[in-house]
């Protein structure tokens, strides 16, 4: 197993990075100094509490309370960073340098599922820079600087090599010619792409970033099955959370109804294209057209069902039950971590489908949303997800599919 090590400034900022690691079945412990770290495999967060010191004051102390720590029997280590760049960032970061001595440093503050986003190095909240927001006014630790680059260049004096955004979605990130690099990223998938090209160097990397960070060299590492979501919702708000979850990296299989109840293609050809994507590792979406654009398929599965006599509430129903088939069709060949159900048609549908004698409800994962295990049939106790269509924030989605990939505790 894996063995992370996290260095914040911190007891909230050690926590919220701690629990991506626990999430994933690793134990791990926040502690207050290095040499309370036991020789027990397990992760550690060390809290130095250093946000509110002076440049000086924080490298002495992070340096002391790390001293003594064997880095070299942990196979990662992240300086988790404040969001919004709060703190002597710099002189922390080259205070841990001095002691773990790493190959490269990678500075990406980037959390884009809470609006932290960084383009063209500037580190921006809800795209606006974070020098011209409140936390420029923060009365303990007013923010002056929101260039990441800088940042890092000012405290080490050396060049620093900047990964724009341009360079990671051609695919085109270099982690050559430099020791020290800073990245852009907007969405999850950007911070996905980075780091997975810093593993891929082989180097020992001093990983410098938010809980954003954390979570997605983890999701690199502690691979869990991909999640599955079923949606044919026609409600705007679910709309905005396809194409939210699709921007965070979600494969999107569209259910072309039309061309379904035209006999143009098959329950199973759809079937297959969603099974690839599980198979490789992606979450992902299958939904009906008009949950996708409401404008342009829905009139055209009433046509195409008017065109073959069909009443609307009978090509609603043959809409549900194909969803309900083609969902059953993917489970039979790719067991996903949990199925994401959005509309109560939907929901009952696939129940349906599935010969689902009911659900053991566990919990609720946001207000209104739970998460439970099916009973009976051949997928007994596959977790599932459900939400009303037109509720939940736009990130509803994306969350509920990271819930079904957590491991429990």
């Amino acid at each position: 197993m894996n063995r992370y090590l996290v260095i914040a400034d911190d007891f909230t900022g050690a926590n919220d990075t701690g629990v991506q690691i626990r999430r994933r079945g690793i134990p791990v412990g926040v502690i207050f100094s290095g040499d309370m770290i036991e020789d027990d495999h397990n992760s550690y967060v060390v809290d130095t509490e250093s946000r509110p010191f002076s440049a000086g004051d924080a490298y002495t102390a992070v340096r002391n309370k790390i001293q003594g720590i064997n880095f070299d029997s942990f196979t990662h280590i992240i300086k988790k960073v404040d969001s919004t760049l709060r703190g002597s960032i710099g002189a922390e970061i080259t205070a841990i340098a001095a002691e773990v001595k790493p190959d490269i440093v990678l500075f990406a503050p980037a959390l884009p599922d809470l609006g932290r986003t960084t383009e063209d190095a500037v580190h921006k909240l809800n795209g606006v820079p974070i020098t011209m927001t409140e936390m420029a006014r923060d009365p303990r630790t007013p923010v002056s600087q929101d260039n990441i680059q800088t940042i890092l260049h000012e405290a080490f004096g050396k060049p620093v090599a900047h990964i724009k955004l341009d360079q990671i979605r051609a695919g085109q990130i270099n982690f050559t010619d430099a020791e020290l690099f800073t990245a852009d990223a907007v969405t999850n998938r950007d911070l996905q792409d980075i780091v997975w090209a810093a593993l891929q160097t082989g180097k020992r990397i001093l990983w410098v970033g938010t809980a954003g960070l954390a979570d997605t060299l983890l999701s690199l590492e502690v691979r869990s099955l991909p999640a599955l979501a079923v949606i044919a919702s026609l409600s705007d708000v679910t709309n905005k959370q396809l194409h939210y979850a699709k921007a965070q990296g979600a494969k999107l299989v569209v259910i072309p109804l039309d061309k379904l109840l035209c006999d143009e293609v098959s329950c199973e050809e759809i079937a297959a294209e969603a099974i690839n994507y599980l198979n490789d590792g992606h979450d992902t979406l299958l939904a009906s057209g008009a949950s996708v654009d409401r404008a342009a398929e829905f009139d055209k599965a009433n046509q195409a069902g008017a065109a073959i006599g069909l009443r609307s509430d009978e090509i609603s129903a043959f809409t549900q039950k194909s969803i309900g088939r083609i969902a059953r069709i993917i489970l039979e060949r790719f067991r996903p971590s949990g199925v994401f159900l959005t509309g109560g048609d939907t929901a009952i549908a696939f129940f349906e489908a599935v010969e689902s004698l009911g659900s053991l409800i566990q919990t609720e994962i946001a207000v209104g949303i739970p998460i439970m295990r099916l009973r009976g049939g051949p997928f007994d106790m596959l977790r599932v997800v459900t939400k009303a269509g037109a509720f939940g924030k736009e990130d509803a989605i994306s969350f509920a599919l990271r819930k079904l990939k957590e491991v429990e505790i």
